[in-house]
């Protein structure tokens, strides 16, 4: 691969996106971002050579233009969201000369819809949560009555439930509430997509992650960590503040689903800690980067670094240990902690290395813009 015709396109401009910005341009590469919004932190980066607002419902389109110019042969697309995967993995043979971070869709599908994740752990010993998947609104009741409340409703496939409702979940607490919450569900999702789920007691300091970069039966890169806090509090979709921590059995569920579904890419493999029968269970598979990602320049896991370099023909190595490390998001974080105190809850961050997830002396403009752009970012996201 010529080396100069690298590049990476980005797909996404908020805080994970920005991360892949930063590695990629530190490498000496150029990148161009493409968001929906010109109100993205990634487009403000001094990597980032040029930026494309193109809103979901362009952006096949968009892309399939990318991989007809000339200037884009070579260069390594990465997205930041479920849809983007899906978008990427389902039209992978529409790409021509661009290099897909996404693996096939038989194989991401696995990951991105829960219903088959959970059977595949379960096929290979990996504990999950208790959950069920009911066939309409009788047997969903019958199904929250063996759980016991609080539980909660979720989908099997992440993307349509979060853009419309705003969370990932809902939390029952009695049948009345959970039949309600059950109707608004499949208004929206279809009726074999619900799961109805026990609550894993414990805040958000019982959620761990594997970061990995994955190469069909081995790791490449690898991390575990603890993700110590999150907004919203109990059921977040964003990760305030992270630390390394070393588990090793999470690591090892990790290489057993891979290695079973034979999965080629980056991901995060997120568990949550159960106290009742002092277990890790298997939350979900998230087939990309994630939020919290860039931890990677201070535990020297270089997941995209790495990923770049094998899929444009240059040398590479494994990373397979990590030095303790933190990551922290300044702007979500603190009203977290604010939270946590009042609710009573350890804000105690270890003492690792931190690395900020915008802020940056050497690259500043994205933190400036992050603060301008903040009741925008609020209020849609």
């Amino acid at each position: 691969m010529n080396k100069e015709k690298c590049g990476a396109i980005v797909l996404g401009g908020h805080v994970q996106a920005l991360g892949i910005v930063r590695a990629i341009g530190r490498m000496g590469y150029p990148v161009v971002v493409v968001e929906d919004t010109k109100k993205n932190i990634a487009r403000h980066s001094k990597y980032c050579v040029q930026d494309f607002v193109v809103g979901n419902r362009e952006l096949s389109h968009f892309i399939t233009y990318l991989s007809k110019n000339a200037d884009y042969h070579g260069w390594v697309i990465f997205p930041t969201n479920d849809y983007h995967v899906e978008l990427l993995s389902r039209n992978a043979d529409r790409l021509n000369g661009i290099l897909n971070t996404t693996d096939s869709w038989d194989i991401i599908e696995k990951c991105y819809n829960k219903k088959l994740t959970y059977s595949i752990a379960s096929s290979v010993e990996i504990p999950v949560p208790e959950t069920y998947y009911p066939l309409d609104a009788d047997d969903a009741l019958e199904c929250a009555r063996k759980i016991g409340y609080p539980l909660i409703i979720k989908p099997a496939i992440m993307h349509t439930f979060y853009k419309v409702f705003k969370k990932k979940v809902f939390k029952c607490y009695n049948d009345s509430e959970f039949l309600s919450y059950y109707d608004h569900a499949i208004n929206v999702i279809p009726k074999n997509e619900i799961l109805i789920q026990e609550i894993i007691p414990g805040d958000s300091s019982n959620q761990y992650s594997v970061g990995v970069l994955y190469d069909r039966d081995h790791s490449l890169v690898t991390l575990t960590a603890r993700r110590k806090r999150q907004h919203p509090i109990d059921f977040g979709n964003a990760t305030t503040f992270a630390e390394t921590v070393n588990i090793p059995e999470l690591k090892e569920y990790a290489d057993r689903i891979l290695s079973t579904i034979k999965y080629k890419g980056i991901c995060e493999v997120e568990y949550k800690y159960d106290h009742r029968d002092d277990k890790y269970k298997l939350l979900e598979i998230n087939a990309r980067t994630w939020k919290w990602h860039s931890i990677a320049e201070k535990a020297g896991t270089p997941f995209i670094e790495t990923y770049f370099n094998m899929l444009t023909g240059q040398n590479y190595t494994e990373h397979l240990k990590w030095k303790d490390s933190s990551w922290q998001h300044v702007t979500t974080d603190i009203p977290v902690i604010i939270n946590m105190i009042l609710r009573g809850y350890s804000t105690r961050n270890s003492k690792y290395p931190k690395v900020h997830a915008v802020i940056d002396k050497n690259d500043p403009l994205p933190f400036i813009y992050e603060l301008a752009y903040l009741p925008f970012l609020v209020k849609n996201r």
